[in-house]
């Protein structure tokens, strides 16, 4: 049994523009998804001997993708999250008189939460049907929705003591706006929105995906004040 060369040349044509055109709509198939990370907030403070403030904290957002090259798996991205971030820290020290011991503790925190943009531009590059890895870089808007601060004192004096000293009298429980100038001062005071750049990359494995990533502020968040912000993160498209 003889088959013609032609209809073999004609199948196998079929198959390749089949294939083709499946590959070329993996690749430039957009995305939208859920994200989900944590994130290490550098805060840098241009004043010696500033102590440090580095933030610990997570966010959730969302994700869409659209494709902008016709020949190219080039996709702008971009969507929305909530950021929440937390530093805090404390100092104590005490001391013994005859044989009594006074002690006071300091404790200070920081609480954010923010909304942030995201408008980058991302090549993705196809491993396999399974993986794919998507370099990503572009701009950020972030509004800064709250931002908290609260400075506690607690002083412990022996109950021998008491009818003489009045610990309360050395203590204070107090919390500041940190957009408020009246509660933290001119120099204090933080910006509403920030402007940022920044870099990464994602891993996709089937519909989940881990990534990474840097931001840097452009403008400061408070006088001589800015920050970067590491993330890494977990995902899940839809």
């Amino acid at each position: 049994m003889f088959i013609d060369r032609d209809v073999v040349r004609l199948l196998y044509n079929v198959f390749r523009t089949v294939h083709e055109r499946r590959r070329f709509i993996v690749i430039n198939t957009p995305w939208k998804g859920l994200r989900f990370s944590y994130d290490r907030t550098f805060v840098n403070i241009d004043i010696d001997d500033a102590p440090s403030q580095d933030m610990n904290g997570f966010s959730l957002g969302y994700v869409q993708s659209f494709s902008i090259a016709k020949k190219l798996p080039l996709f702008f991205e971009t969507g929305a999250g909530i950021n929440f971030a937390r530093y805090s820290d404390s100092e104590s020290d005490s001391e013994t008189i005859y044989g009594y011991t006074i002690s006071a503790e300091n404790k200070w925190s920081t609480t954010t939460l923010g909304l942030t943009i995201p408008l980058n531009v991302v090549y993705k590059i196809n491993i396999n049907d399974k993986l794919a890895l998507k370099p990503y870089t572009g701009f950020y808007l972030r509004v800064n929705l709250m931002s908290k601060s609260n400075d506690k004192m607690e002083v412990s004096i022996p109950s021998e003591f008491s009818q003489y000293v009045d610990a309360s009298d050395y203590e204070w429980d107090e919390d500041y706006n940190n957009f408020d100038k009246d509660d933290v001062g001119e120099d204090g005071t933080w910006n509403r929105v920030q402007f940022g750049w920044q870099i990464g990359a994602t891993l996709d494995i089937n519909k989940f995906n881990v990534g990474i990533g840097y931001a840097l502020d452009f403008n400061e968040i408070a006088e001589k004040t800015k920050c970067g912000i590491f993330s890494a993160r977990l995902g899940f498209n839809f």
